[in-house]
């Protein structure tokens, strides 16, 4: 039997981001269940979420004494996950290994930058207990699982200790979780270092139901959907609102989800089976912008799919959090304010800007490294940095700031009314507390806002 101690990083031990703390990760809880089920001890640490400093982090490696230390990376928090390493080193004689997101897309000469003993790539669910073993060094290339009701669920009282829920200046209501209904993404959209790196696969709806009656019977409120895409498939949601009605089982989830399923049925079922709020990866109206992203194979009727879900979202009384990126090449500054906008007369009730961001493993990163815009270490560079927009930082980050102005000024307001007509006492209440909390903090919320997207290390001025 090991000791095994699994580390969730944060953006930056310095200063804490705004979606600190919303939901548990899921990837290591998934191996931490793999690995509790072959006999091994182990130990999850949400740096991220407890807000734990790299000393307090450190003092914990030397309580433990783990024989083995697994890290996420993301791009983001490549950093931190460097810092950790070191510390490993110098607080324990554990072997390191370090997968997630960044390590399958960062190119594999670069990556004994970080330390470790070894890198995954891919997902680890059927390496892992060989990793913990045998203790391989280098680069180990894991398959996806493709089974995935077939995995054990997810050790979450390992992280019962910490308080999630805080989502976009929203705290969940009650007791907080995250699920996964389905890993991959069948699309390609070229900003994102994570496009179809892994196939998609989704649960069945039946699985699902079995977990959700596991969180029910645990006290479980609302629920973090972690998907890239929550309303990939509009008839698999539909039977899992279904079975969950059966059951007379309901939760507040939060989530993702994509502008191009608009139909009335999708989102009956979604109110039906308790859906509160979506985030939706808008980008832009405009149709040519649209299609540099590669968000849809119909770009010119992006704007009409945009509009039609504000509507059912109004119908519906679910909050929309819509995500627009400023600085593509061809993008004029009319262009970015159409977008704006379009949702705040659409009925958006919060917009969510971001200066778009050139990441390792996304097609636009790749296209401007072989142009010649940065180097192959240089995982992450926004457009202004790179030179491949005519607008400036702080010109893109104005109407950043113009969408974080809109969503304290008017968010709250059009939220609170949705959530009064859900006619749900709890909600209710919530919104009360929320909103009331907002008005007497309003530059608290102000910060939090303007921190929130990729990171408000990489969106404002420090």
């Amino acid at each position: 039997m090991a000791s095994v101690l699994l580390i969730y990083p944060p953006l930056s031990f310095e200063e804490r981001a705004a979606l600190s703390a919303y939901a548990p990760p899921l990837g290591i809880l998934y191996l931490a269940s793999v690995l509790e089920g072959a006999g091994h001890r182990v130990r999850v640490v949400d740096a991220e979420a407890e807000r734990l400093s790299l000393e307090e982090l450190g003092r914990i490696m030397e309580e433990e004494r783990p024989e083995v230390v697994g890290i996420t990376c993301l791009t983001l928090t490549l950093d931190s996950c460097k810092r950790i390493v070191r510390e490993a080193r110098r607080r324990c004689r554990a072997y390191v290994v370090v997968g997630g997101p960044h390590i399958s897309v960062c190119p594999p000469e670069l990556l004994g930058e970080i330390g470790a003993d070894a890198y995954v790539v891919g997902e680890a669910e059927g390496e892992i207990l060989r990793i913990v073993e045998e203790r391989p060094r280098g680069l180990i290339r894991a398959s996806e699982p493709q089974d995935l009701d077939s995995l054990p669920l997810p050790a979450r009282r390992l992280v019962e200790h910490v308080e999630y829920g805080q989502f976009y200046g929203m705290k969940m209501l009650g007791k907080v979780t995250g699920i996964l209904t389905t890993r991959g993404c069948r699309y390609g959209c070229t900003y994102c270092n994570r496009p179809k790196k892994l196939g998609f696969r989704a649960r069945s709806p039946r699985s699902l139901l079995e977990e959700l009656k596991l969180l029910d019977r645990e006290g479980f409120d609302s629920i973090w959907i972690a998907d890239d895409n929550f309303t990939n498939d509009p008839r698999r949601v539909i039977k899992l609102a279904e079975l969950m009605k059966e059951e007379g089982l309901k939760f507040h989830f939060f989530g993702q989800a994509r502008v191009d399923t608009p139909s009335r049925a999708l989102y009956r079922a979604m109110r039906e089976m308790g859906v509160l709020a979506l985030s939706y990866g808008v980008e832009s109206v405009v149709p040519r912008v649209v299609r540099w992203y590669a968000k849809t194979p119909h770009p010119e009727r992006w704007p009409e799919y945009v509009r039609r879900t504000l509507e059912l979202c109004k119908e519906h009384d679910i909050i929309f959090l819509g995500s627009l990126i400023f600085g593509a090449p061809m993008e004029t500054r009319q262009d970015m304010e159409r977008s704006i906008e379009f949702l705040e007369r659409g009925g958006a009730d919060f917009i969510n800007g971001n200066i778009l961001l050139y990441m390792v493993g996304s097609a636009i990163w790749n296209w401007a490294r072989r142009e010649g815009k940065l180097r192959p270490d240089q995982f992450v560079a926004t457009a202004p940095e790179l030179g491949l927009t005519p607008y400036s930082r702080e010109e893109l980050q104005e109407l950043c700031n113009r969408c974080a102005d809109f969503s304290k000024r008017e968010g709250w307001k059009s939220a609170f009314r949705k959530i009064l007509g859900r006619r749900e006492m709890g909600l209710i209440w919530m919104g009360v507390r929320r909103y009331v909390g907002d008005y007497l903090k309003v530059r608290r919320v102000r910060r939090e806002i303007y921190g929130y997207g990729y990171g408000k290390r990489y969106t404002t001025k420090e």
